[in-house]
């Protein structure tokens, strides 16, 4: 065999390499078959490196679990190579940090956080070495340099809503939110919530009862067995009972809800177990469930582990509880990339 000097290979030589790993052989053998010298099977080895899945098993959830290792994509070896050359030699930013790669990949997979919450976190905690933009990762992933993960894996894009012109048909059951303190408006206090229902699959009783503190954004749910008023009640009741008189009325200040049946006992919500008042109420506009934009904003999370159709009623209270977690540690890039529960912790630190 004669010596060979470096030079890059075609698609069909990477393809024929992926094939010679799938089979076993030896480097040199390899490296005689695509007739390029060994050190040139090495550096594309490398070049191609990355982590890909395959079902491990399906949990109880019905949800399926994904086995990581490490192999070979001729795919990915393409892209960094054309990126390198559009580049004019300037190295790919992810370069061989492959641990970035595989916890990137492994958020948006397993974790679902969008992109740009798992960079967020990866910078404030300072995890590793490799520095990008939000802009550089997102780019990346639509070239195919994460072979795991596509466009297609990521959360919901934003779109445009079309809202109807308000038209009330009667007064709210209680205080309209014209009359809420403009402070709560603009979240410069903590302590004002939202609450909604997220409903289950159609001829289906069993709903979510959702609760968003609108500074923090940290979250409470709880499954209803109906949308009635006295389901409501009970999970507030349930609330009071936990944090106390005292601070459930610093914790609670006001609550915003829609004008929903279930949220019509206006005196109930209002009225404490202990027999006096225990909160606020303010009723939103009909139709302007912008008036709740935290709400509806987390709803939609909501719906990634519970899509419509969902039946609510045969969801375990484990994953409800799962689910209210990964909502509160989910890193916000309006805090910076802290979490909601880290915001509520320093909000109830706070309170004397």
């Amino acid at each position: 065999m004669g010596t060979f000097g470096r030079k890059n290979l075609t698609l069909t030589q990477r393809l024929m390499l992926e094939n010679c790993l799938n089979a076993k052989l030896r480097k040199k053998t390899i490296a005689e078959k695509l007739g390029v010298h060994i050190s040139t099977v090495y550096r594309e080895i490398k070049r191609g490196q990355c982590t890909m899945k395959k079902i491990h098993y399906i949990d109880w959830f019905g949800e399926k679990h994904y086995k990581y290792f490490t192999a070979y994509s001729p795919n990915l070896a393409q892209s960094n190579y054309h990126l390198n050359m559009t580049s004019k030699g300037i190295p790919l930013k992810l370069g061989n940090d492959y641990d970035f790669v595989n916890y990137v990949e492994h958020r948006v997979l397993y974790d679902r956080m969008s992109p740009c919450a798992v960079l967020g976190e990866i910078k404030r905690k300072k995890m590793f070495r490799t520095c990008i933009s939000k802009t550089t990762l997102y780019r990346y992933i639509e070239m195919g340099i994460f072979s795991n993960i596509s466009m297609a894996d990521l959360p919901m894009g934003l779109r445009k809503k079309k809202y109807r012109k308000a038209v009330a048909n009667r007064p709210p059951r209680g205080t309209s939110i014209e009359k809420r303190p403009a402070d709560i408006a603009e979240r410069n206090s903590f302590g004002h919530w939202e609450m909604d229902c997220v409903v289950g699959k159609q001829c289906t009783k069993n709903v979510l009862l959702v609760l968003t503190e609108r500074n923090t954004r940290y979250e409470k749910i709880f499954r209803m067995p109906n949308k009635k008023p006295e389901s409501v009640l009970k999970c507030l009741d349930i609330l009071e009972r936990n944090f106390g008189k005292t601070k459930f009325r610093k914790v609670f200040k006001s609550i915003t809800v829609d004008n929903g049946v279930e949220f019509s006992d206006f005196d109930g919500m209002e009225k404490s177990i202990f027999g006096d008042k225990r909160t606020k109420i303010y009723y939103c506009h009909p139709y302007t469930s912008c008036e709740r934009g935290s709400n509806e904003r987390i709803n939609r999370d909501i719906r990634r582990w519970f899509p419509k159709g969902t039946d609510f009623s045969k969801s375990p209270l484990k994953k409800v509880r799962f689910v209210e977690s990964w909502l509160n540690d989910y890193p916000r890039e309006i805090f910076g990339f802290a979490t909601p529960a880290e915001m509520f912790a320093a909000e109830l630190a706070a309170i004397v």
